[in-house]
């Protein structure tokens, strides 16, 4: 059994690898986290030494399935429905109306730019299918992560029956219980809605289409400040004018960008900036 701990010096080349390739800063308290999550893909290639899995991976491309399976290992994944769901309020009741508003044709789509399992992606879908000024609209969600494994339980829409506690009963019509499985699937009408894939938030935006709303909630807390900004920078080009860009609740962009408006809801600080209309 691989127990051998992870020098100081392994710890930087792997940590300087994954800083590189996806701009996620390990940061020293968090050796033996990295440690942990590595030694898991060198138990299924029965590997015991850090460095021949360094050596195994290091020049590999991020298509790599490696390389894949390294980051599905060394990256961070908590969701929930509704999670912080006064933003989603915010979303229903002050976002969506200014944008019916600014846009002047009948789509809307929506970013979520940290799926995870996509719980955020259909949550953000069941709002979209219920505000009634959206009847007749071309709705699309993209849905990216850089962890494929759990990207394709996104796809894949089913979750553990306990999980329906964390939505509201106004929406409960969006799921299918199978009681003896002990699941919830999304409904077919929220599948259809929504695009998954496996994207890198250091990689050029060049290929995505414009957004009216990003959701990257919870992600920032992992890149450094320099690495934000480039970021940031990107998801403001993608934003029409007057589009929402929404971050997780103890994130912020003071001192990353001034070019966002802060937005509060009904005098809520809710992490909610909007890109100024030209």
């Amino acid at each position: 059994m691989l127990n051998i701990e992870m020098t100081d010096s392994e710890f930087k080349l792997f940590r300087d690898f994954i800083y590189e390739k996806s701009g996620i800063n390990y940061t020293e308290n968090k050796k033996i986290i990295l440690q942990n999550r590595i030694r898991r893909r060198m138990r299924e290639l029965e590997l015991n030494s850090y460095m021949n899995y360094f050596e195994m991976i290091k020049n590999k491309s991020m298509e790599n399935e490696e390389i894949i399976k390294f980051f599905d290992e060394v990256t961070t994944n908590e969701t929930s429905f509704f999670r912080h769901d006064r933003q989603f309020v915010a979303l229903k009741n002050m976002i969506i109306p200014e944008l019916i508003q600014i846009k002047k044709t009948k789509d809307i789509s929506v970013w979520s730019a940290a799926a995870s399992m996509g719980k955020e992606a259909y949550t953000i879908g069941m709002i979209l299918n219920t505000v009634k000024e959206l009847n007749g609209y071309r709705k699309s969600i993209l849905g990216t992560d850089l962890n494929q494994k759990v990207l394709d339980m996104a796809k894949l829409g089913e979750y553990d029956l306990k999980d329906e506690k964390d939505i509201p009963e106004e929406f409960k019509n969006f799921i299918l219980r199978d009681t003896e499985k002990g699941i919830m699937k999304m409904s077919p009408e929220l599948k259809k809605m929504v695009d998954f894939r496996r994207f890198n938030l250091k990689d050029s935006f060049a290929t995505l289409p414009k957004m009216d709303i990003i959701f990257c909630r919870n992600v920032f807390i992992y890149f450094e400040k320099k690495t934000q900004s480039e970021i940031v920078a990107r998801f403001y080009e993608k934003l029409i004018p007057g589009g929402f860009f929404i971050l997780g609740h103890s994130e912020t962009l003071n001192g990353i960008s001034d070019k966002f408006t802060y937005r509060k809801f009904d005098g809520e600080n809710l992490m909610i900036y909007q890109k100024p209309l030209e």
